[in-house]
């Protein structure tokens, strides 16, 4: 959560959103073109959320669109592009004509970038954000509509989500020994404390 250019923020949380979009696409059968166009209203709010929480400019959100892969109307999601999606939980070359390994690669994908988009999400709102009290449920809004964008074969729960994403990064900032700013710690643990709050007192 070191970064703090707008660009590089923003890379945070569009790298594993274009990863969500990949692995919805490749759970439909469908191109990722065709995904997108299908989904264009859910995509356009999820964006809307994005930008508020990060204070992203037009010109820094119209990266996600000139980079997604799909503007030029092929988005064929490839076996490598879903092998890095998944963290590599198969061997290259994967079979993904085996609907068994298909699925694992999916929910492997599937927990990795949404809890990766949450870190993004949260590191956009320390250093940009509108604060905590508003921040904390817009992430959990945003996070929320990238997992039902996966379906609902894949879609993790956001309690699932906010836990996976506080154990696999927590520990590393707010250690005694981190190198992270002490105002950073206390921006992440703020954040951590929230999210609980919004997960407990609202739907998983």
């Amino acid at each position: 959560m070191a970064r703090a250019d707008e660009r590089g923020l923003a890379y945070d949380v569009f790298g594993p959103l274009w990863s969500v979009l990949d692995l919805a696409a490749a759970a439909g059968s469908s191109t990722l073109t065709t995904f997108v166009t299908a989904h264009r209203g859910e995509l356009d709010g999820l964006l809307a959320g994005v930008r508020e929480i990060g204070d992203f400019s037009p010109g820094t959100m119209r990266l996600f669109e000139r980079q997604g892969g799909w503007g030029d109307g092929s988005g064929e999601v490839t076996a490598e592009s879903l092998m890095l999606h998944s963290g590599c939980i198969e061997e290259y070359p994967p079979g993904v004509d085996n609907p068994r390994v298909l699925g694992r690669m999916l929910g492997m994908g599937a927990d990795l970038q949404l809890t990766r988009l949450m870190e993004g999400l949260v590191g956009a709102a320390i250093v940009r954000g509108p604060g905590v009290e508003r921040g904390a449920p817009l992430v959990v809004a945003a996070v929320r509509s990238a997992a039902a964008l996966l379906g609902p074969d894949r879609r993790c729960s956001m309690t699932e989500v906010f836990r996976m994403w506080r154990v696999a990064f927590l520990p590393g900032v707010l250690r005694p020994d981190s190198p992270t700013p002490e105002g950073a710690r206390a921006g992440v643990r703020a954040y951590a404390h929230a999210l609980e709050g919004v997960l407990l007192d609202g739907p998983g």
